[in-house]
């Protein structure tokens, strides 16, 4: 990469050196000079003083951090390498002209720089993972936690104008979000919804995947990142038995203690009924009130139970009002991520700009859906070849978008790129393949091979799709 960078560098001094660039850019005698330019885009030429008698060449001072300079012969003002804006917003130079002798003419003249910022920075969250407690029938709309987010971009531009939104919902056992955030304030409220269902009974503990796009989230190529909020809801008043969850295909010696009930009488007799009629009910209650899951349950056949327990007298008479009992049979991860394809192929433009989302990488995991056990994570491993750098692609850790950070694809540094992708479950990890194919743009201009092809006589009479004769005069 180092070898490649320094042929570049030599190439475009060399060019600057023997070619009069006044066609192909700006040119001027020398004075004061402000110039915006873009940062990234590597070696590039920004303007050219002409020198006026007995001046016969120039010379740059200042700021100029290694990568901004001028030819001394021609007075082409270039970069050879890239700006970077969160690095130097301004570069301050001074410019002179010399004569033969090396004697100041004209200057020094302030030639300034601005740096112009382009969004090539994701958004990052100042923290992984969040945690927040919100109480059974809070307000709609009433924020009990925050979540943050920076972008290192300018912040007087739409590069650093975040959104929030929430991605996934795990669980999400209704239509609609128990949870809402504000897209600007990164507020999380209880929604309609949640204000009305939220019971720590049901469910005590979410988990909320919140992103954060740039570009305030108006464009498909904003940057996207990420993170978990936790939350769990806490009880306000005295409810019924919190809903009983048990893992599908356990390994325990049953029956197996799954919860207890309490009679406000003594001496009853406990029993269970059922609400569904079930070719069997897999639950047995003991005369201390305790529940007992009786067998292996599978989430396949059954997801969910639901049947009283009831306390009768000697007679047989209810003593207190049924209790309901639900159970939920939980998934559990024993399931890898796949690849959907052995080999994910993307082709990409070399001119594709800073930020553009490039192509998706698939996967699957047969675990429950919208559960923590099938919820899949990306990450870039590597990158074959690492040129010119090694981080040449974003990969959006919740769903597999790649992008561009910034504009750095050259079909002549490489035409391919081979990415490993980490895809990573709760439990599992698999490694997912990606070919990644620049494609040519036209932007190499046809040259004839020879100046001077001559004169040539053809007679009148020559057949139709005939060559023309090889002999030919001045």
């Amino acid at each position: 990469m180092f070898k490649l960078r320094g042929l570049q560098f030599l190439l475009v001094i060399h060019s600057a050196m023997c070619q009069d660039l006044g066609d192909l850019h700006v040119t001027g005698p020398l004075t004061d000079m402000n110039f915006s330019v873009p940062e990234g885009g590597g070696v590039r030429f920004i303007y050219q003083f002409t020198s006026e008698p007995p001046a016969v060449s120039f010379r740059a001072t200042g700021e100029k951090d290694g990568i901004i300079d001028i030819v001394p012969r021609t007075g082409i003002l270039y970069l050879s390498g890239s700006l970077d804006w969160e690095t130097k917003a301004v570069h301050r130079l001074q410019v002179e002209s010399l004569d033969e002798k090396g004697n100041i003419v004209k200057g020094p003249y302030t030639v300034t720089i601005h740096v112009e910022d382009i969004n090539d920075n994701p958004p990052e969250f100042d923290q992984t993972k969040y945690t927040g407690v919100v109480r059974q029938n809070s307000r709609p709309g009433k924020p009990f936690m925050y979540v943050h987010a920076t972008d290192r971009d300018d912040p007087t531009t739409p590069h650093a104008q975040l959104m929030y939104s929430i991605l996934h919902h795990f669980p999400n056992p209704y239509t609609e979000m128990l949870f809402q955030i504000d897209s600007v304030t990164g507020a999380i409220s209880p929604s309609k919804t949640g204000s009305y269902y939220l019971d720590p009974q049901k469910q005590d503990t979410f988990t909320l995947v919140v992103t954060v796009k740039d570009m305030a989230g108006t464009t498909t190529n904003a940057f996207t990142s990420s993170a978990d909020v936790i939350i769990t809801v806490k009880e306000s008043l005295w409810k019924a038995p919190p809903t009983i969850r048990i893992q599908e295909n356990s390994t325990q010696v049953h029956p197996v203690n799954i919860s207890q009930v309490h009679s406000n009488e003594p001496d009853v007799i406990y029993d269970l009924l059922e609400k569904e009629k079930l070719p069997r009910l897999p639950f047995s209650i003991d005369q201390n009130g305790v529940i007992y899951v009786t067998e292996p349950l599978d989430r396949e056949e059954k997801d969910a139970y639901a049947f009283f327990a009831v306390t009768k007298d000697n007679t047989g008479e209810l003593v207190d009002k049924p209790l309901h009992i639900h159970v939920i049979v939980e998934d559990i991860n024993d399931n890898p991520p796949v690849c959907q394809q052995a080999l994910t192929v993307i082709e990409v433009q070399e001119n594709e700009g800073g930020g553009s989302n490039i192509g998706t990488l698939f996967a699957t995991d047969m675990d429950e859906k919208d559960t923590l056990n099938s919820r899949l994570q990306f990450k870039i491993k590597s990158q074959v070849p690492a040129v010119p750098a090694d981080n040449l692609f974003f990969i959006q850790q919740d769903t597999g978008t790649l992008q561009l950070p910034s504009r750095s694809l050259n079909k002549r540094i490489a035409s391919n790129y081979s990415l490993k992708v980490l895809v990573t479950d709760a439990v599992f990890e698999t490694i997912c393949d990606v070919q990644i194919h620049v494609i040519d743009i036209n932007d190499q201009i046809p040259i004839f091979e020879k100046s001077d092809y001559h004169n040539v006589t053809v007679a009148e009479s020559l057949p139709l799709g005939q060559g023309a004769p090889t002999s030919s005069t001045k």
